[in-house]
This record gives structure tokens, sequence and C-alpha cells, in this order.
């Protein structure tokens, strides 16, 4: 065991090559609409494509962030095992085409999250962190495992893509549905998303805010032909997933923290997808598809960014780390594209992906124009609201020592920047 640890310290930068090697690897793979099988309970589709190549295209970043890490020798090993394991999770919950299966891959990606959280966060509030998140996960996901058993019991397989009749059974369906809201977070249940982000390491926020959120999205696209029949009930779950955004893009204009205005900006953006998949409409799908690959870059990308200012200045504080332009400029510059990002500006992939939302919200109820409206420009608020107050102002005499920021931090930023503007020509393709 010892022998593995000491070969995954020496050989870190081989292990992000190899990553890469896999990214391309799998990128050769065509992302077909149809569902391809690959064996027999491991079945792709375009969806499934997408969500893998970001899953490992984010956990190669949030590793080559991490190089602290490996520095400082804080068990460089164990946390490149844990993230191995991630991966394999993660890739396990978007290919498996069992319930049962991908109940488990689900699940079991809490265990490598909640140890990265509790070995290499910041603070000693990372154990509590660490019990929200267990308990709001694991508590909210036990009705969706009765559902399975019912389904297994009831139907005798656990298939995915048969049809099911759930017709007039309201309650399996809000138990199937929880465990996902819990996850993506829906507000009302999203207090242990704002817990972990602020006491996770910058791959734990990273990974979290990047790929994890996107299983409970995930997870409704999946089960979404089993509501048909219902959409009237669930529709109301929709609006007050999207009041609940609304009241967060106002709680985002109040925040000093950087980390808790990116991680509650992440349930103000998937809000709007969870509303966009309970319209149950083609657009809607895509939408939301769009918005979780331009959300899990960007907010990614963010808590990168947050993560090289706190390493410099020791402090999270809007207040405290302001007139960041003076000191890095080049920073600067990349702090300002991805908050344009961020805000749906073009030409990124964010602005095609709330535009589809939009438009299929809209064509299911003009009522919902006034809402979109004030959540589009809360967005842009509080996006602006944190460039303009952490790079601009008087900065602190004691910064003027600060070290400059690598070129490793450099690349991993443009690796964010660059697909999230590219992607938008993919994206067209989509529609």
């Amino acid at each position: 065991m010892n022998l593995c640890l000491m070969v995954f310290v020496s050989m870190w930068g081989e292990s992000v090559l190899i990553y890469i090697i896999m990214v391309f690897l799998f990128f050769m793979k065509s992302a077909e609409y149809s569902m391809s099988s690959v064996s027999g309970f491991i079945e792709m589709d375009c969806i499934s494509w997408v969500l893998v190549m970001l899953s490992i295209w984010v956990i190669v970043l949030s590793i080559m962030s991490s190089m602290m890490i490996k520095n400082k020798g804080k068990f460089g090993g164990v946390f490149m095992s844990l993230n191995v394991l991630l991966l394999f999770f993660l890739m396990g919950s978007f290919v498996f085409s069992d319930y049962l299966m991908f109940y488990v891959s689900f699940e079991c990606c809490l265990i490598p999250i909640l140890l990265i959280i509790l070995g290499w966060g910041y603070q000693p509030e990372r154990a509590q962190a660490g019990i929200y998140l267990l308990f709001y996960t694991l508590f909210g996901s036990l009705p969706l495992f009765f559902f399975i058993m019912y389904i297994n019991n009831s139907y005798g397989s656990g298939y995915m893509y048969i049809d099911l009749m759930l017709e007039g059974k309201l309650l399996v369906c809000v138990m199937m549905l929880l465990g996902f809201l819990v996850k993506f977070p829906m507000y009302g249940v999203h207090l242990w998303l704002l817990k972990a982000h602020v006491e996770a390491p910058v791959a734990g926020s990273m990974i979290l805010a990047g790929v994890l959120l996107k299983l409970g999205g995930y997870g409704i696209l999946r089960f979404i032909p089993l509501l048909f029949g219902q959409e009237s009930i669930f529709l109301w779950l929709g609006c007050f997933s999207l009041w609940g955004g609304l009241l967060m893009s106002l709680i985002c204009l109040r925040q000093m923290d950087m980390k808790l205005l990116i991680a509650s900006s992440s349930v103000v953006h998937m809000s709007m997808c969870i509303m966009g998949l309970l319209v149950f409409s083609e657009w809607g799908v895509k939408g939301c598809v769009m918005m979780m690959l331009a959300h899990g870059i960007c907010s990614s990308g963010l808590f990168c960014l947050a993560n090289i200012v706190y390493e410099r200045t020791s402090s999270r504080s809007m207040l405290l780390s302001k007139g960041l332009l003076n000191l890095m400029p080049t920073l600067s510059m990349f702090w300002f594209l991805l908050v344009m990002g961020n805000m749906a500006a073009p030409p990124s992939i964010n602005l095609l992906s709330e535009l589809i939302l939009i438009v299929s919200l809209i064509s299911w109820s003009s009522k919902v124009i006034a809402v979109l409206g004030l959540m589009s420009f809360f967005s842009a608020a509080y996006s602006l609201f944190l460039y303009s107050l952490s790079q601009h102002g008087w900065f602190m005499l004691s910064k003027s020592s600060l070290k400059i920021t690598g070129l490793t931090e450099y690349l991993v930023l443009f690796l964010h920047w660059m697909p999230l503007n590219v992607l938008i020509l993919v994206g067209w393709s989509m529609i």
C-alpha cells in the first residue's frame, strides 16, 4: 500500500497526463443522440458522453490546481487516489443503465468528496460541513432507494429505459425526485452546499460545483419519463425552485465571502435548470444539459480564482482582498473573463443555455417573464459586484509582497475559459 502511494506522489504529473489522454480517447467516441450499448448494464448517449467528459476535465484541472498539496507533502498519494476513485464512481453514475448500479455509484461519490473535505479542508469547522453533506444527501436519497426497491419488486427489472406506468402514484414519484433535488440542490435543501464549499479545499470545491451537482440533474433527466401524466403537480415544485433562485440571487448581492457568493450563484443557476426539466419540453432538456456543462466549467474556474487569491491573502473576504487589479493585472483579466461567463455574456455557452431555457419556460407560461427577467438582472448585478469589489479599490500595504501567479495557474484558468467560449459552436448543433 505504501509503495502504491509513493508511486502516486512521484507520478503526479504523469497521472495528470493519463487523465488528459483519457479525455482525448473518450472524445474520439461519437456523441450520439440515440442510446448505444457498451455492455449489458453500460449504455451511453449524448448526455452521458458530455457529463463524463466534464468529469474528466474538471478533475484534471482540480488536480493541477492542488499542486500545493504535493509541494507541502500533505499526503499527495492519498489525495490522488481519492480523485481516481471519485472519477470512477462519477463515470459509473453517468453510464450505468441499471437503477441499483446507478444508485450505488450515485451514493459512493459522497465518500471520496467527504474524505477530501475532512482531510484537506482549511478550518476545524470542516467536520460540521462533512456532517451536513452526509446527512442532507443520504437522508434525501433514502426515499430514492425505497423507490428503486419498489421498481425491482413490482416490475422484476431495474433496467432504466423500460416504460413504467406510475400514473396516479404521486408518493412514489415524490420519493424518487427528492434525492435528486437535494443533490442539485433546490432552494430549501441547499444549506449543505454552502457549508461544504466554505470548508472544502480548492479541489473539493471545483469537483463539487463542477460535477457532483450535475448528478442531480442527470438523475432527473433519466427519471423524467416516469413523471408523465403528473406534470401539473411537479410544475408547482419547479415554480418554487425558480422563486428560490430569485431569492438566492438577492442573497448573493449581500455576500462578502468570495466562495459563499460563488456557491450561492450555483443555486441560482441550478434553479433555472430544475424548472427547465420540469416543464417536460425538449428545449428545456437541451437547455438544462447546456447549462450544466457551462456552469460546471465556469463555477470551477471561479473557485480556482478564489483559491489563488486565498493562498496569497489568507482571506476570502472581498473587503480585505480588494485592489487586486493593481497587483495582479493578468489574473484580473481572467477574473473578468470568467465573471462575464457567469453572467451569461457572449460568446460563452452560458448565454446560449440561458436563452434556450428562457425560451422554453416562456413558451410554457408567459407569467414567468418577470421572474426570469429579475433573475437575469440580479445575476449580472452580483457578478459585477464580485468583480468590482475584489479587483478595484485601495489595496492593503501588507499585500505588496504577494508572490506572482505561476504558469500552471494561468494554464488552469485558460483551460477553464477556452472551452467555455468554444463550446458555443458545438451548442448550436444541438438545437
